[in-house]
């Protein structure tokens, strides 16, 4: 398994989980006479909860983090400096997608051009998760990178996006802010009730 493949389970969880699944293999092992290997088993179980099972029920309650997957939609506002050193602001549309294992959590980025164009995709680098304050919702810290697009006349560039997650009901929302190295004016902006409207990933506009 990779580094940190775990770290979304709940510890004391995950020591049930660990210690239960060895006893019932091995008791199960030993009631049948089944030439079989535990540990293989036990790590067969865990990856497949961790990779497919991860969002149902009971194992859902395995992990701290929710269930933040799907296309979500809204308005992003952005600012940088022209070449004139005028602040110049405006207004478009942003779409992101998450796609997420119970071990990962990605999230692709793209706003939706005046014309209708799409710019090019930003993807995360890294991924830090934590708790609100108030406990109630969660914290998406990360780097991400843009691949910049030779048509629009832009370099590859990176940035760093802090996205609150909010379940309220059956409705999901993402809000934050970002900030960008674009050189040589730097942009920066923010986006607010980013609504979750399918779980359709594709990345098909």
């Amino acid at each position: 398994m990779e580094k940190d493949y775990l770290k979304y389970y709940h510890p004391q969880f995950l020591i049930f989980l660990i210690i239960g699944g060895f006893l019932l293999i091995y008791l199960t092992k030993e009631s049948f006479g089944l030439s079989i290997s535990v540990f293989s088993i036990l790590t067969l179980s865990i990856v497949t909860i961790t990779k497919y099972l991860w969002k149902y029920k009971p194992f859902s309650w395995l992990f701290w983090v929710e269930d933040f997957s799907g296309r979500y939609e809204g308005r992003l506002i952005y600012q940088f400096l022209d070449e004139n050193g005028d602040l110049q602001t405006g207004e478009l549309e942003h779409i992101k997608i998450v796609s997420q294992t119970g071990s990962n959590v990605n999230i692709s980025s793209f706003t939706k051009k005046a014309d209708g164009s799409m710019s090019s995709p930003s993807s995360n680098k890294g991924m830090y998760i934590e708790h609100t304050q108030d406990g109630q919702h969660f914290n998406l810290i990360y780097n991400y990178l843009n691949e910049g697009s030779t048509e629009q006349g832009f370099p590859p560039h990176y940035g760093t996006e802090v996205v609150k997650f909010i379940k309220e009901g059956n409705e999901k929302k993402l809000s934050g802010r970002y900030f960008t190295n674009r050189s040589p004016y730097q942009t920066k902006g923010e986006f607010k009730d980013l609504k979750w409207v399918s779980n359709n990933k594709n990345h098909d506009f």
